[in-house]
């Protein structure tokens, strides 16, 4: 369990060579895919340097030119990688984390392959064949932290977690390696759940981001910010609730209702923190500081780790060649880099937070 300042702390990020949805990624996605296998090297010790040590690809491969012609963002031995690469960029960003001592998890799922619940032979066929790839690429190197499973099914969902129950036992099969899921954090968690799906990490999506939605016009009349931060605390303390419910069988006490025997242990929980918000086309954009750590703050006393979604495009240090997301983007990094800073040396941070003195 962490100590209750690195839980307040941002130690992870997901990250895409590309942006999944060229919609959400409208205003950096082109900056993106400019970057060099030198860029993405300055990147990864950018995120380093401010106690990013996990890293999580949201895919590996995409079909978004159609199912059955997906490309890959590796090397690939059976799939045409994307023609706006540059070098193996996918592999410097690897190379460069297992440099630095950091942990990658793979994305072995596709964002836009058919539904797995009602394909569930067909989507996961594919994955195995990515995950078999990365494995013999990258599966010896220490930085080696296992698989992200793409698709975020709520696992209390019939699809999500019928589906999880098909595809872990045949990933464990192929390698017996931690798996992460990161569906959101408001459709809720039960002892019994956990058992079921038998993942080893699972990233909650706080949600936050998703409750500020400006109008065509830049209103944000449907935006409940308050609403969508003074839930936290409720949604992640039920959260806490089941996955600390894990207790060797021998010793289940009164209230076996709620635990689950997992040979595994107990199933980690992290914070999935979005630091981005819409604007009015439905594009992501780096929000304000303070509301990161409220985020951080509220969540902090319930989870492991927390990881944000996403850097790239979002954050960005003020002397990387290519300023991908802007100066919104840098902006947010140097705030991040100085409010770090005031909670490691246990100064005053109001200031970075427009506190009035």
């Amino acid at each position: 369990m962490n100590s209750p300042v690195s839980s307040r702390l941002i130690s992870g990020a997901f990250l895409g060579i590309d942006h999944w949805s060229d919609t959400e990624g409208r205003r950096f996605q082109q900056e993106i895919r400019s970057l060099t296998e030198d860029h993405w090297r300055r990147m990864v010790g950018d995120m380093n340097a401010i106690g990013l040590d996990t890293l999580v690809f949201q895919q590996s491969v995409c079909s978004r030119e159609g199912w059955g012609r997906g490309r890959a963002y590796y090397r690939s031995p059976s799939r045409p990688r994307f023609d706006w690469m540059r070098g193996d960029t996918y592999g410097a960003v690897v190379d460069e984390a297992t440099r630095l001592g950091m942990t990658i998890f793979y994305g072995i799922g596709d964002m836009y392959s058919p539904e797995p619940y009602r394909h569930a032979e067909e989507t996961l066929r594919d994955a195995l064949i990515t995950a078999a790839e990365l494995l013999d690429l990258y599966g010896a190197l220490p930085s080696f932290g296992g698989w992200y499973w793409t698709w975020e099914y709520p696992p209390s969902s019939l699809p999500g977690r019928d589906s999880l129950r098909a595809f872990v036992p045949r990933l464990r099969a192929l390698r017996d390696c931690p798996i992460l899921i990161a569906p959101n954090a408001d459709r809720g968690m039960s002892a019994t759940l956990l058992a079921d799906i038998d993942v080893d990490i699972i990233a909650y999506q706080d949600t936050v981001g998703l409750g500020v939605c400006p109008d065509a016009f830049g209103r944000c009349k449907t935006t409940d910010r308050h609403r969508s931060l003074h839930r936290l605390p409720e949604m992640y303390r039920a959260l806490k609730f089941a996955h600390d419910a894990w207790q060797p069988p021998d010793a289940a006490q009164p209230g076996y209702w709620n635990y689950y025997a997992r040979p595994r242990g107990r199933t980690a929980l992290w914070n999935d923190l979005e630091i981005w918000e819409f604007d009015h086309r439905l594009s992501l954009l780096p929000t304000e500081l303070s509301r990161i750590v409220s985020q951080l703050e509220l969540t902090a006393p319930y989870v492991e780790k927390q990881i944000i979604y996403q850097y790239p495009g979002l954050m960005c240090h003020p002397d990387h060649p290519v300023p991908v997301g802007g100066e919104r983007a840098v902006t947010l990094y140097e705030g991040y880099a100085a409010w770090r800073d005031c909670v490691l040396s246990g100064k005053d941070s109001s200031y970075l937070l427009g506190a009035q003195p």
